[in-house]
């Protein structure tokens, strides 16, 4: 087989699979309607076969009455003549009322073109001639006088032939009647049949839905295990390239704070030597030529030797930057407070810090310094804002550093607006575990707090 056509096979193989518990569900519902069709066909067919035999039962119970009329009225007309009382007749009397409606219902029974007509017509004459026969013995006070030594006496010879007709016809009912419960037997063992075939059918289907379900049990468990190997691993790789980018941010951070300790250095002891010699050359020269030069000149090595002194200065500023002198003397909260007060320069700042000096180690102290210095910037270069709130605290070993400003705000969903100063809170926060909370929103200020975890819980 071509693996074109393996192809083509195997999604039609999912397909099937896919549509067999529908399948089944179909042939659930077809067994259903069959049991509920063969349950109404038994029912029905039990109506009917009832019905036919109680129609048959009271035929042949006709039958049997109009033996027992003629029994009675031929007993009641012998015990008249007998006893000469007139209340032995009335047998005879109720007899011959109830007879015509009996002989209408048994014409009922046996229409024309019945197999059985032609043996009723014959009753109905031998019953009218037995009735006439009595009539007669009633009306002379005896028995009549027998037809012929062959036939004996008419009476017994009329009540034999009605017995023999009676027998024919009750044999045909009773045999019509064996046949429809033989008749109801049969098909009631189809249906038993039937009912076996879908019982079968109905356990094999609860198998198969067992199966089924079983089958999709073990394939959620198994899509549930991949999913969760699958996530495992993902979560792992995520969290491999988490501590990756975290070390390479803290390697980027220390290597920045090492090139900025490089760069204070060499402004120090160069840029701070040399600055220094040359205010120091400029006053020895500026003394020296006195009187000699004319106040033009003397007025160029004043404001030589003063522009030597405010680069001095602002070279002392870059390297306090650079490495700030009071977070190693004097501590966290102290530069902290140096760094709120050259901010007061530009807007006023309400500053909070603890009396005591965190548990903090000098890297800590250092990040969040930094932290604060770059929100700070932040806020003057971008914010526009007229109060800035700068806070530092300690809750439950954790060091919380709050940065709160009134000014534009920004939408923290766009990405763009948050430059790299944002993203170096965020990884300097990162290096120590600690988290950042950034707050803001258009025309509302902005809310920069970072925690970071003390010695004793890092």
């Amino acid at each position: 087989m071509s693996n074109s056509t393996h192809s083509r096979m195997f999604p039609l193989r999912i397909r099937m699979r896919q549509s067999r518990p529908y399948w089944l569900f179909v042939f659930g519902c077809l067994m259903v309607l069959a049991l509920l069709g063969i349950t109404y066909t038994h029912a029905r067919m039990n109506a009917e076969v009832v019905a036919m035999s109680e129609v048959n039962q009271k035929r042949i119970d006709r039958l049997d009455q109009l033996w027992v009329l003629l029994v009675d009225a031929e007993a009641s007309a012998l015990s008249f003549l007998l006893m000469r009382s007139d209340v032995y007749l009335e047998p005879y009397r109720n007899t011959a009322a109830r007879l015509e409606p009996l002989m209408a219902s048994m014409n009922f029974d046996i229409p024309p073109g019945s197999d059985d007509h032609a043996d009723f017509q014959a009753l109905k004459r031998l019953v009218d001639a037995k009735f006439h026969y009595l009539g007669e013995m009633l009306s002379h006070g005896k028995v009549p006088v027998a037809l012929s030594q062959d036939h004996g006496e008419l009476g017994k010879q009329l009540m034999d032939e009605i017995r023999v007709r009676l027998a024919v016809l009750k044999a045909r009912r009773e045999k019509a009647h064996q046949d429809l419960e033989n008749m109801y037997l049969a098909r009631a063992d189809n249906i038993q049949y039937m009912g076996y075939v879908l019982g079968i059918a109905s356990l094999l289907l609860i198998i198969s839905l067992f199966l089924v379900q079983q089958r999709q049990v073990a394939l959620r468990a198994r899509i549930q295990e991949l999913l969760k190997t699958e996530n495992s691993r993902l979560e792992a790789k995520v969290a491999a390239r988490t501590r990756e980018l975290s070390n390479l941010a803290s390697n980027l951070t220390n290597a920045q704070e090492e090139e900025r300790q490089h760069i204070a250095r060499e402004l120090h002891d160069e840029m701070g030597s040399a600055l220094t010699a040359a205010k120091m050359d400029a006053s020895w020269l500026r003394l020296s030529l006195g009187t000699r030069v004319d106040d033009s000149i003397q007025e160029r090595l004043l404001r030589l030797i003063e522009n030597i002194g405010g680069t001095i200065s602002l070279t002392r500023r870059l390297v306090d930057d650079l490495q700030p002198p009071l977070l190693k003397g004097l501590g966290l909260t102290e530069a902290l407070r140096s760094l709120g007060q050259q901010f007061e320069i530009d807007m006023p700042v309400e500053m909070s810090f603890p009396e005591h000096e965190l548990n903090l180690s000098a890297e800590q102290s250092l990040a969040l310094f930094r932290v604060a210095q770059e929100s700070l910037t932040n806020v003057r270069k971008y914010a526009k804002a007229s109060q800035v709130k700068l806070s530092l605290q300690e809750e439950g070993g954790v060091v919380l550093l709050s940065i709160r400003d009134n000014g534009v705000g920004f939408d923290t969903q766009d990405i763009e607006l948050h430059g790299h100063g944002i993203a170096g809170i965020k990884h300097r926060t990162q290096m120590f575990h600690g988290s950042l909370t950034l707050s803001s929103s258009p025309g509302k200020g902005t809310h920069i707090e970072v925690r970071i975890p003390t010695i004793q819980q890092s």
